[in-house]
Formats: C-alpha cells, sequence, structure tokens
C-alpha cells in the first residue's frame, strides 16, 4: 500500500476554517490538534492544542482522544477510548468535520484516482453528429421568449 500513496487512508477535513485539506494516514501515529507540533495540523481555535490521534495498523485504522477539552466526537458519538474507522465515519473536533476516506474499504472509487498512467492505445474515430433537419412544410420551433429559433439547415 505504500508502494501506491492513493491507496493509504486519507483525511478530508469537510467542515471547519481549513475546509477542503487532505491528510493521508500512516503507520506512524499522528497527531491531530492545533498546535505547530501538531502531525495533522489544523486551524481551528477550538481545538487542543494535540487533540487526537490517528493510526493506520493492520487491522484498519484507529482514533483516539488524547484528553483533549472539548472531546473527539465519531459520527456523532463522544469517543472514550480507541475507535476503529470505516469509510465514510465523520470525525468532529472542535468546530472541525473530518471525513475519513479507505480506498481499501471504499464501495466506489473516487472520483479521479488513477492508478496507473492513463491508457493511449484506445484511438476511436470523432464521427460528427448529424444535424437533423425539420422536414417541409413544419412551423419553426419557438423559444421561450416566443421568437422562432434558427434551426441548423433551416432558413
Amino acid at each position: 500500500m505504500e508502494d501506491h500513496p492513493e491507496l493509504m487512508p486519507l483525511l478530508t477535513v469537510a467542515g471547519g476554517p481549513t475546509r477542503g485539506v487532505n491528510f493521508r494516514v500512516s503507520y506512524r501515529p499522528q497527531v491531530i490538534g492545533r498546535g505547530p507540533s501538531a502531525d495533522i495540523s489544523v486551524a481551528d481555535p477550538h481545538l487542543s492544542r494535540r487533540h487526537a490521534s490517528v493510526t493506520l495498523t493492520d487491522q484498519g485504522v484507529v482514533l483516539m482522544d488524547l484528553g483533549s477539552t472539548n472531546g473527539t466526537w465519531l459520527n456523532d458519538h463522544r469517543i472514550g477510548g480507541p475507535q476503529y474507522l470505516t469509510d465514510g465515519d465523520v470525525i468532529r473536533i472542535g468546530r472541525t468535520d473530518l471525513r475519513f476516506f479507505d480506498p481499501g474499504l471504499a464501495r466506489t472509487d473516487p472520483v479521479g484516482l488513477r492508478f496507473s498512467a492513463p491508457r493511449t492505445d484506445h484511438h476511436r474515430p470523432t464521427v460528427p453528429l448529424p444535424i437533423a433537419t425539420p422536414p417541409a412544410g413544419r412551423p419553426a420551433v419557438e423559444s421561450y421568449a416566443g421568437e422562432p429559433l434558427a434551426l441548423p439547415g433551416s432558413r
């Protein structure tokens, strides 16, 4: 899995001050917090400096609260001990929501994720689509404004 970093589990900030930022989870324990020494630094004043941690193990990714003041919430339940994450889980710390994505457990591939170089051996000819012309004697199609539309091939 480490040979393909795109297959490593991912935390995405889904809500909060740093929305849209992604973090890859590794086998090394990673501290989530607002402090500069945090491995996953989130700019949220409602987080502790060392709020929670995530660790990739052979059994899955483990989330653990590190004695934070406001607690760590997993799918709207405050956690009291280590919890395994599953694809789609939402972690709430402070006023930040992190969505967990695990390509190994996902039911569908994420859009834009490629596991190899794009294929170049499939050349298909481009054929222009035929343009329909209305039969002779039919009235012109009107637009929403009530004006006749100029259809291709009709004058």
